[in-house]
């Protein structure tokens, strides 16, 4: 029988070991990404996001500036019926936000006023309410995307209405009980394809949960929710070789690359081991893979911007 003295020393224990693990999780990613932003944002092939991510890290200007062309360009881009083409457009909306103060008001308003256009791009036309439905990857892109772009408008109905579509429809129709994504798994490339759905999934999680509405701790009453999913995904990205499925048709050997949604599952559920595999992880991935890597800089993900968005 325990004595009260040591069911207490028990007790204070368990209560501290996840604050304990909450620390060590809690890494500083803008530490450990510092070089390689910026020596990627010297490079000719500038994107959105590094640059954004650089001026998170530096408050240079410059950095700042070079998005607007990026940004001029993109918004050339007409509505695709395919919803993966869209798919950069969730990145490029969170590193929005972080721009607000640094752009032109003319060209911030022109902007904003394309992904509001895509947005109801996602709502009214027949092929991507199809894909909204569908049971797999192209469903949580259609969900990424859509949310991102109501994160940077504040558009609190249609965050609202996403987070109703990941508790329910999301988790019933792709996620079963042991954290697999049985759709992913029926075609050619399962194990790049559970990867990619994991990295769209938790990046919606990032933008959907708030202290009101703790998206990560959900869970179907059968068991299948995010928790499962970074359980089960944990040690086949530790060691592909353990990949209990078909390999991928192609291009298996060059995964699994440096998961975002590690390091978001990791900061979520206090699980340090997450976020060290995070670190270890290449960061370059093939031009055939580069597709199925939809967040390229984490940082902005995870780093509030200014004015609450």
């Amino acid at each position: 029988m325990l004595s009260r003295r040591h069911f207490l020393a028990l007790s204070t224990a368990a209560l501290a070991a996840p604050r304990a693990k909450a620390q060590t999780a809690r890494i500083d990613v803008a530490a450990i990404e510092h070089d390689r932003i910026l020596t990627e944002a010297q490079k000719n092939n500038q994107t959105i996001p590094n640059q954004t991510a650089a001026f998170l890290l530096t408050k240079d200007p410059t950095y700042a500036t070079k998005t607007l062309p990026l940004y001029q360009s993109l918004i050339t881009l007409t509505p695709q019926p395919d919803i993966l083409a869209h798919l950069p457009l969730a990145e490029a909306a969170v590193a929005l936000r972080f721009l607000v103060d640094a752009l032109p008001e003319a060209d911030l308003n022109t902007i904003s006023a394309y992904f509001t256009q895509i947005q109801i791009h996602l709502h009214t036309n027949r092929a991507m309410l199809l894909e909204r439905d569908t049971h797999d990857h192209r469903a949580s892109a259609w969900l990424l995307i859509s949310s991102a772009i109501a994160r940077y408008q504040r558009d609190e109905n249609t965050l609202d209405a996403n987070r109703a579509l990941f508790r329910k429809p999301t988790l019933r129709n792709q996620i079963k009980a042991d954290g697999t994504f049985h759709e992913e798994l029926a075609t050619p490339n399962p194990y790049r394809n559970s990867l990619f759905n994991f990295d769209l999934l938790t990046g919606t999680c990032q933008l959907l949960a708030s202290p009101f509405d703790l998206l990560w701790d959900y869970e179907l009453p059968d068991g299948p929710g995010m928790r499962s999913v970074a359980a089960y995904l944990y040690p086949l990205i530790k060691d592909r070789n353990k990949w209990p499925n078909v390999s991928d048709a192609t291009n298996f050997h060059d995964l699994p690359g440096r998961r975002p949604g590690l390091l978001f599952a990791g900061r979520a559920y206090n699980r340090p081991e997450y976020v060290d595999l995070w670190r270890t992880l290449p960061i370059n991935t093939i031009p055939a893979l580069a597709p199925t890597f939809p967040i390229r800089e984490p940082l902005l993900w995870i780093t509030r911007a200014q004015h609450g968005l």
